[in-house]
């Protein structure tokens, strides 16, 4: 049950973190390397913590594509090394599912620790679901700590009273710094002290339901989802029980009828019906005035799964846009729609 998640303990400054490269080898590309060490860098200074690559972290991609099992070897090598505190993807892709048969979720749970990423480390995330092991979706190395110009704010402050506290995280508000989702090519390290541009914030759309309902976070990106629905890690249908369900879209840009055909795999599982919450964030490389016909979807499947006082709220701050809040699994968490209010009522960590 998502309220029986082990809690990893919070980090401090001085503690060892571990990066893997779970799905693609980004930081192991030569034109790319210069990205994952500026990410490298700024998380150290931000945090002042100390990053350390497992054996493999830094391998060509060829290498990580063809090599899943050492993939799951350095998972395993960072959850067993007592002085790493937490593990921290680098990037995500779209291999992670090529673990799921490799990884011993008994040692995920017998050493719990902190594991952050989003996208397709939702794969990992699930992972340490099904180990009883709360995680966390957000920052990864290569994208928001490896920010032009350096780390957002909004992420910093989400990092530290979700994974550097053991305080109760309050209420999220959106990120007053607005939003980017502008592509800055990485093969040019001359680039990375240049801010991308940043757009107004759009605000949080409360477009449905009335009364305050809480429920305790699980989710990620929906297209990940959709590569390992039935596998040995997917939560069976009981644990979805009157959760709020977080949902990102990938880079892939799926057309809003794609994504209805995504929510009602939920649907047809049994899903929906029991949820008390959607949060939905805002859609990557997808035209700004196309953003509602997501949340159109969203109504439109929780009607058809009879469902309609379901509260949703859409063009959230996660997934893949910048900058994100981090989102810890299992944690207490409620959406008021009249009041426009959404908090985690827990600490993220012990």
């Amino acid at each position: 049950m998502l309220s029986n998640l082990i809690i990893p303990k919070h980090l401090n400054s001085g503690d060892k973190v571990a990066t893997v490269s779970l799905s693609w080898g980004g930081p192991g590309d030569a034109r790319l390397r210069a990205r994952y060490e500026i990410g490298k860098k700024q998380l150290q200074e931000t945090f002042g913590v100390q990053v350390v690559e497992m054996p493999h972290t830094l391998k060509d991609p060829d290498f990580i594509y063809k090599n899943p099992q050492a993939r799951a070897d350095d998972l395993h090598e960072a959850f067993l090394n007592p002085g790493i505190k937490a593990v921290i993807s680098t990037i995500g892709g779209s291999d992670s599912v090529r673990l799921i048969d490799k990884v011993d979720l008994n040692i995920l749970r017998n050493n719990p620790k902190i594991f952050l990423g989003y996208s397709d480390a939702t794969v990992t995330n699930f992972m340490c679901l099904a180990a009883g092991l709360r995680s966390y979706n957000g920052p990864a190395i290569m994208t928001q700590c490896g920010e032009n110009g350096g780390m957002h704010d909004y992420v910093v402050a989400s990092m530290r009273k979700t994974l550097f506290s053991n305080e109760v995280i309050g209420e999220i508000a959106p990120s007053a710094e607005g939003y980017t989702t502008e592509h800055v090519p990485w093969e040019d390290s001359s680039t990375f002290s240049q801010k991308r541009t940043m757009n107004p914030q759009t605000g949080w759309h409360y477009i449905q339901g009335e009364a305050p309902v809480s429920g305790r976070l699980i989710g990620g990106c929906g297209e990940t989802h959709m590569m390992f629905v039935g596998s040995k890690i997917w939560s069976r249908a009981d644990l979805w029980k009157d959760a709020i369900l977080f949902m990102e879209n990938s880079e892939d840009a799926i057309s809003a009828e794609q994504f209805l055909y995504n929510m009602r795999c939920f649907g047809a599982q049994g899903i929906i019906q029991t949820l008390k919450g959607i949060l939905f964030a805002k859609p990557c490389r997808v035209p700004l005035e196309k953003w509602a016909d997501y949340g159109e979807m969203l109504k439109r499947v929780t009607a058809e799964f009879d469902r309609p006082d379901i509260p949703i709220v859409t063009h959230m701050d996660f997934g893949h846009v910048d900058p994100i809040f981090t989102l810890p699994f299992g944690a207490m968490a409620t959406i008021d729609p009249a009041k426009k209010r959404f908090s985690i009522d827990e600490p993220g960590c012990l």
